[in-house]
């Protein structure tokens, strides 16, 4: 069984679901980390029980929705349902046991918005690196060159400020 995942730019990725609960929120370590403020950073669940599925809402400041209605608790989804946590659109697929054919995985997207300095890669629900989870040290390298940068060029600036005059050897002269 997988999950589904968009983003509100439409880039889509599919997390497997083998165990028995997935926790979704910011926070590091959730199974699925969506790091977006819209996000709880303990915001849901799915939980598999009895060979049904659930989401359960962890009393988030902005909400689960499945099928556009607002849940409290928990509620039983279905392959098709839609779930909407922040920004993001989950849809539950069956997997190859029930005789549908998962997709192929999507190519590695960029790193999704709203990730914090120092996030590093986490880790899917099946233990795979999660080629969307926030690159902090891409965000650190591009700050570290940007302040060389500007060190670059104060250092050029001051020299000239500090530089004497230079008289023009024709009116030196005189």
């Amino acid at each position: 069984m997988r999950i589904q995942l968009e983003d509100r730019d439409g880039r889509q990725r599919w997390v497997a679901f083998a165990g028995s609960e997935m926790s979704v929120g910011r926070a590091p370590g959730s199974g699925l980390l969506l790091p977006e403020r819209n996000v709880s950073r303990r915001h849901a669940r799915f939980v598999r029980s009895n060979g049904s599925v659930f989401v359960e809402d962890l009393g988030s400041a902005n909400g689960t929705r499945v099928n556009g209605e607002r849940i409290e608790g928990r509620r039983r989804i279905r392959p098709g349902d839609l779930v909407q946590i922040g920004d993001f659109d989950i849809a539950l697929e069956g997997g190859a046991a029930e005789g549908a054919e998962a997709p192929p995985p999507s190519p590695a997207p960029p790193p999704l918005p709203g990730a914090a300095p120092g996030d590093g890669p986490s880790l899917a629900a099946d233990g795979a690196p999660d080629v969307a989870a926030p690159r902090g040290w891409l965000l650190a390298a591009s700050l570290l060159a940007a302040v060389a940068l500007v060190s670059t060029l104060l250092g050029y600036g001051a020299a000239r400020l500090l530089r004497p005059p230079q008289v023009p050897p024709e009116r030196a002269s005189r």
